[in-house]
């Protein structure tokens, strides 16, 4: 099991993920329509009942909680397999939600070229 910080802030709902070693890159900001969609990604790494209450506090009297989680090592996979051609950070995604381009669409090298290409 590793130990993960989950980070929620209402203003947008966005999720984010802190590795626990602080490094490693785990998976892309996301942001969400509602509080419901960002208790279904935390009800998916297995909140315990406890943080559960906590989030509902901290949300209610502050605007963001964090949460600490136990991600299996599949689940943990499955998230840092997200992040990858994923570079922006939760402020430009909200711009470009904000601007009804979100969410983006992931940079591989196949798009690099075929975006380089159009240029030409």
């Amino acid at each position: 099991m590793h130990r993960v910080l989950v980070n929620v802030m209402q203003s947008g709902w966005s999720v984010h993920f802190i590795s626990p070693d602080g490094k490693t890159r785990i998976g892309p900001w996301l942001l969400h329509d509602s509080h419901d969609e960002v208790l279904k990604i935390l009800e998916w790494c297995d909140i315990t009942p406890e943080e559960l209450e906590e989030h509902h506090s901290a949300i209610r009297r502050w605007g963001c909680s964090s949460a600490v989680v136990w991600l299996t090592d599949p689940k943990l996979a499955a998230l840092i397999k997200r992040g990858e051609g994923w570079p922006w950070n939760g402020y430009e995604l909200r711009q470009m939600k904000e601007a009804g381009k979100y969410p983006p669409e992931r940079l591989t090298l196949a798009n690099v070229r075929r975006a380089t290409a159009k240029k030409a």
